[in-house]
């Protein structure tokens, strides 16, 4: 195993209850038009919106709200236009993930003369890039530190992720009090998508020992406040561990020098919210028990041993196999009866199984996922299928 990897994070993070302060001075860095991108209009309701504009007082706020979960291609088109019109100077995305990746293609969209989703196919380069500033208000994805993003073509049915490190937020204002008011759903299905990405990478090997310990605690801590925070919305110590920790999730400093795909779960669910539009760490809730169920075998078993004992806290008494099972269902009771989300696509939408063909060759990429086990199109079919 070589221990050789790029790391480089360039996100300023302002974390807790009196980060806002903060927030005027470093918008004011990249100058005096700023875009807001929000989703609800229920964001004018909330003290928050207060809070940014005592801040951007002395600055020209433009709004863009209706961001929508798994953000579509026209919205982000019509944010460039908007920025071009009014010459935006730096974009403020606030809300969930959804917002925050409509930000990060709207950010070299708005340098650019045709369609967004030229940017993400790749039929254009990305080249010039507006700032920007996050507020995260549900945790979960991690993109508020990360240079990744996935937008939704409603035309085509595709959700398409994206990448550039000149993506990364300039600066994110994390405070878990603004999370306090998120839905139980919304909370279990953010939770249940960061530990998920945690554990695609944590099966990934070979990787760094200190990269392993560091993601068993963060996915422990997750595990760990969320029933906590479901039963007391507002314990601010749970709900700062659940954003810190989904923060870290996807900013490379755990991926360290693994290969292959990491993940497959996430490329499954992305086809399964691109077509029938369903919340995706609700998705993910569905199907990462199924998947996780298809690639136990005798040589991963010793994987989900690890976990087991080290994050789930099971006894180390029985098989690697058997233990795998526990795992499998210990996660089943904190997904289906601690949190209380559906537990079949049937329950969400999915009306049935004939665009699962089409669905498992988009997300293996036309051939097979090489990852802790490698998935064929047939593989993917039978976990979606398992899920339905």
């Amino acid at each position: 195993m070589t221990c050789d990897f790029s790391y480089h994070v360039p996100t300023q993070i302002y974390f807790g209850k009196e980060s806002f302060h903060h927030l005027g001075a470093e918008l004011k860095k990249y100058g005096q038009n700023v875009l807001l991108l929000y989703g609800s209009e229920r964001l004018k309701t909330l003290p928050l919106y207060q809070t940014i504009c005592e801040q951007t007082s002395d600055l020209n706020l433009f709004e863009l709200g209706g961001v929508e979960p798994n953000p579509r291609h026209s919205t982000v088109n019509k944010a460039a236009t908007l920025c071009k019109e009014k010459h935006i100077d730096v974009l403020l995305a606030v809300g969930g993930g959804s917002v925050i990746d409509c930000a990060k293609l709207t950010s070299p969209a708005a340098f650019y003369a045709g369609n967004c989703w030229d940017l993400v196919t790749g039929k254009a380069p990305m080249e010039r890039f507006l700032p920007i500033v996050t507020i995260p208000t549900i945790s979960g994805t991690g993109t508020d530190m990360d240079a990744f993003g996935i937008v939704s073509n409603t035309e085509t049915l595709d959700k398409v992720p994206f990448f550039h490190p000149n993506l990364y937020p300039t600066a994110s204002f994390c405070d878990p009090s603004q999370t306090f008011t998120v839905s139980a759903f919304q909370t279990a299905c953010g939770a249940i998508d960061a530990f998920s990405h945690y554990l695609e990478v944590y099966f990934m090997r070979p990787n760094l020992d200190a990269h392993l310990r560091c993601m068993e605690g963060f996915m422990k801590s997750i595990l760990h406040c969320l029933p906590i925070v479901l039963a007391k919305p507002n314990d601010y110590e749970g709900r700062a561990s659940i954003m810190w920790a989904s923060s870290w999730a996807l900013s490379g400093f755990t991926f360290g020098p693994t290969k292959g795909t990491p993940f497959m779960c996430h490329w499954i669910e992305d086809e399964v919210s691109a077509k029938y539009d369903i919340t995706h760490g609700l998705g993910l809730a569905i199907i990462l028990p199924h998947y996780l169920d298809f690639c136990l075998n005798a040589k991963s078993a010793p994987l989900y041993a690890e976990l087991g004992v080290n994050v789930l806290g099971l006894s180390p008494t029985s098989t690697p196999v058997e233990m795998g099972k526990k795992c499998i269902e210990a996660l089943r009771h904190l997904f289906f009866t601690t949190c209380g989300l559906p537990q079949r696509l049937r329950d969400c939408g999915v009306a049935g199984t004939d665009k699962f063909p089409e669905m498992a060759r988009i997300a293996c990429r036309n051939g097979t996922m090489h990852g802790f086990v490698d998935l064929t199109q047939e593989d993917v079919i039978s976990i979606l299928t398992a899920s339905f």
